[in-house]
């Protein structure tokens, strides 16, 4: 009979047991919230995004060096005043002439429109006659691609003493000056397989392409 009613016993307190158990939740272990999160796509409006691009472009044009470059010639010294920007391209603010040792002339050019990013890609001349008039021009490098080139030219104008600034020959890629023909050629690569050739004079104070040759176009 004890054993029995202590049987009874064990199962009451056993029953309890597992009831307590089943009863139990274990309480959840925090997550980390990278893990469980998605990164949501932030969507910009036009003027967001154009602001963010004017930052970046107001930041990638801090002058970082001023410098000057000169040289003697025709009885003048050239001084080329350069300004590199953050983002490794070099402008041109301004070449004074100078005679004597005296300001004698300034040469503007318009801002950001000179494209160079090295400075041994900076390159001007005052040795080449350009109009053949027989007076040597000053040339300065506007453009710098990968084989290609394209310059300022400011001829000498005989009746003033100075030089003036010629719009017209900034067009010309690869200029080569010819004396005998009295004509300027270009000539150039589009790609692998074209290639572009032009001849210019100088006929009424600009550079006029004559003709144009394309090989290879379409090929």
């Amino acid at each position: 009979m004890k054993n029995i009613f202590f049987l009874i016993v064990l199962l009451l307190i056993f029953s309890c047991k597992k009831e307590n158990k089943s009863k139990f939740v274990a309480p959840k272990m925090p997550q980390d919230s990278s893990v469980i999160s998605k990164e949501k796509e932030v969507k910009l409006t036009d003027e967001e995004i154009l602001k963010i691009q004017e930052e970046e472009e107001k930041e990638r044009s801090q002058i970082v060096r001023k410098y000057t470059l000169s040289k003697k010639g025709n009885g003048f010294e050239y001084k080329v005043f350069c300004e590199e920007e953050k983002s490794g391209m070099i402008n041109f603010t301004k070449v004074n002439v100078l005679k004597s040792g005296k300001l004698f002339q300034q040469l503007k050019i318009d801002k950001d429109s000179t494209i160079v990013f090295h400075d041994y890609e900076v390159d001007f001349s005052s040795d080449e006659d350009w109009n053949f008039d027989g007076y040597n021009d000053f040339k300065l490098i506007k453009w710098v691609g990968m084989v290609d080139q394209s310059y300022y030219l400011w001829l000498y104008d005989k009746k003033s003493g100075k030089y003036k600034f010629s719009p017209s020959f900034g067009e010309i890629i690869n200029p080569v000056a010819h004396k005998k023909s009295k004509e300027i050629t270009s000539s150039y690569h589009a790609g692998p397989s074209t290639y572009y050739y032009s001849p210019y004079q100088f006929k009424k104070g600009k550079y006029i392409q004559t003709h144009s040759e394309v090989e290879g176009e379409g090929d």
